[in-house]
């Protein structure tokens, strides 16, 4: 076989086995941080106003063709082969731009490092896939620019700015800054140095006058939209990113002329980037480059990786679709501290029925893992309103999404709609309802879902007694002020106002309790507990009342008003002693943990909620 095609076919299948890593890579390892969340941030529709919505800012075609490919996302399958069509082409278009200047078969790696790069850069929030597909267009246009002749060239340079900037916003000046290394590192003359100022003039000025007439966008947006100048918390990758194309094209030129010095609009007219038998000689050359693209693919997605992230975010999925077992397995695995995995752990642990039998089996960091903090942003706002929903509170639930959904970092989007969808049919406002199902018919993924909804609404406005399947049933109570600051209020008004409230009841038991408040529980539990049927006392409000009886030092007719198991009294004793041998010896401490750790007991001496610092809570919301 000729040396020139074993060459081609190990490009051909580098980059074909690139292509289906970066798909397993987001399906397997990026499917709810990556592929999940950017389908629910945005809803796109297909309608002139929304459309017309993203003319308002520079790069809104690629930001429009961006949202149209991520709502097929909605596949997971289907959004793992997207985000891997654009990394390979990508990674051809720079390795094609490379090969242009020679020799490229020597590094043929190089144009590895910008595609992991890329690939990295996804596991940011803030990036998604327009800002690919603005990188994608401007690579796009350098290479057209390129093989052009001169002196229509220097026309064509400005030209391609102008379209590029226009599609692609801020990526223009990535094509600005690849344009010049092209002319700057061959023969300069007076005509080209004058071509270079009038390109940088055009460049720096262009986008301002485009922002006085055009856009309504702060003045940093119309410069660097699609890039990391406009994003709202950047990674170190992201910038990265950007850099690498003109630094290694740059570095790609120089070692092309060390290897064969001559001009390269020369060398591009004669075509001498063509590929000889002499420079892919040996498998020297092809083991070495196919080692160092695996090694930088691996290296670079295994350092990109958030597990923490991809947990979270799977852990919101498996909530929303009320996969109990799944959120409680994921909360048993969460590394470390977090409040938002134990806030989603306490929801499933209610929903599921094991909140007074189990809680203490997972993490517990007190009072503010049952409740979030109301915070004006995004996250905080959209999975506060989760318990709001989970307890009946419809008009809270509804305020939480509402409030969510103008403080979206994109669009309105797919996640707040729907929940805004369900809390306005639920309470009969057929108006607002309409609004937002209407969103979900100009969808595609949505439609069937629209249509469910609407046939719900009609069901719902003919029969009062109508309840949605599979949402939880609104809550009766009289009105009250909802103080964020002091859920235990909430909950109690609202266990008040409905005394056969369960997940109300074991809420507040369990707020009281991790606060280590066990006269507000043991109250709670005299006030509320027979409404509920349970056939025995829970294990932890057994062990509360037993945490009180020693509190007040009460005799053995306590058990005659609080019928405490006798297997709980005698693991109390065990407790007891254990604790005692563990005062100053780490191995009996031990030991106590492994044996006591899922008690409340334990929780009430060693767990101290105020040490919880936000340096811990990393992903908290």
């Amino acid at each position: 076989m000729p040396k020139r095609r074993i060459y081609s076919l190990t490009i051909v299948f580098m980059f074909f086995s690139f292509a289906v890593f970066a798909a397993l890579w987001f399906y397997v390892c990026n499917r709810y941080n990556v592929l999940y969340y950017h389908e629910q941030i945005q809803l796109f529709r297909f309608d002139g106003l929304y459309f017309r919505t993203y003319l308002s800012q520079p790069g809104g075609l690629v930001g429009y063709a961006g949202s149209f490919l991520t709502q097929f996302y909605y596949y997971p399958v289907a959004g793992a082969i997207v985000i891997a069509c654009v990394l390979t082409i990508v990674l051809t278009l720079f390795f094609d731009i490379c090969r242009l200047c020679g020799n490229i078969a020597q590094m043929f790696f190089i144009p590895f490092i910008p595609a992991v790069l890329l690939m990295a850069s996804f596991v940011n929030t803030h990036f998604d896939i327009a800002s690919a597909l603005g990188i994608l267009f401007a690579l796009a246009a350098f290479r057209a620019y390129m093989v052009m002749r001169l002196p229509a060239r220097y026309a064509a340079g400005f030209i391609l700015f102008v379209a590029i900037y226009l599609i692609s916003g801020g990526n223009s000046l990535l094509l600005t800054a690849l344009m010049i290394i092209f002319e700057s590192t061959n023969t300069l003359s007076l005509r080209k140095i004058l071509y270079i100022a009038l390109l940088l003039i055009c460049t720096a000025t262009f986008p301002w006058f485009a922002w006085k007439i055009c856009y309504t966008v702060p003045v940093r947006e119309a410069y660097f939209a699609l890039t990391p100048g406009n994003f709202l918390f950047p990674a170190i990758a992201n910038y990265f990113l950007w850099f690498s194309f003109p630094m290694l094209y740059l570095l790609w030129l120089f070692v092309a002329r060390q290897l064969k010095p001559r001009s390269l609009p020369s060398a591009i007219k004669n075509q001498s980037s063509k590929i000889t038998n002499k420079t892919i000689a040996s498998w020297k050359i092809l083991v070495p480059n196919c080692v160092l693209a695996i090694v930088i693919t691996g290296y670079g997605t295994y350092s990109a990786s958030d597990s923490k992230a991809e947990m979270l975010n799977q852990m919101a999925y498996e909530v929303e679709h009320e996969n109990w077992n799944t959120v409680m397995s994921l909360g048993k695995a969460f590394p470390g501290k977090n409040r938002l995995a134990c806030y989603f752990t306490n929801i499933a642990l209610a929903e599921s029925g094991q909140m007074p039998y189990r809680m203490f089996h997972y993490r517990q960091i007190g009072i503010s893992g049952l409740f979030l903090d109301w915070q004006l942003n995004y996250f905080s706002l959209w999975y506060l309103g989760e318990i709001y929903y989970r307890l009946g509170i419809v008009a809270e639930a509804e305020h939480c999404s509402f409030e969510a959904l103008v403080s979206t970092p994109k669009e309105p989007n797919a996640q707040t709609m729907r929940r805004l969808v369900t809390t306005n049919i639920v309470r009969r406002d057929s108006v607002a309802a309409a609004k937002y199902i209407g969103f979900f018919e100009r969808s595609f993924a949505y439609r069937e879902w629209a249509r469910q909804q609407q046939n719900y609404l009609s069901m719902a406005l003919s029969d009062t007694a109508f309840h949605i399947p599979g949402v939880p049933a609104p809550a009766h109570f009289h009105n009250f002020f909802i103080t964020h600051q002091q859920p235990d209020y909430t909950l109690l008004m609202l266990l008040q106002s409905n005394p056969s409230h369960r997940l109300a009841f074991e809420y507040l038991m369990a707020y009281y309790m991790l606060q280590k408040d066990v006269e507000s529980a043991k109250w709670c539990f005299d006030n509320f507990f027979g409404n509920f049927g349970y056939q025995e006392i829970p294990a932890h409000y057994e062990e509360t009342l037993m945490v009180y009886r020693n509190f007040i030092q009460a005799g053995d007719d306590f058990y005659g008003q609080y019928p405490v198991s006798k297997v709980t009294r005698d693991r109390f004793d065990r407790y007891f002693q254990a604790f005692k041998a563990a005062q100053g010896n780490k191995r009996n401490f031990d030991q106590l943990e492994k044996q006591f750790g899922n008690t409340y007991w334990f929780y009430v001496h060693f767990i101290e909620p105020s040490t919880l610092q936000k340096k811990d809570e990393k992903n908290r919301y």
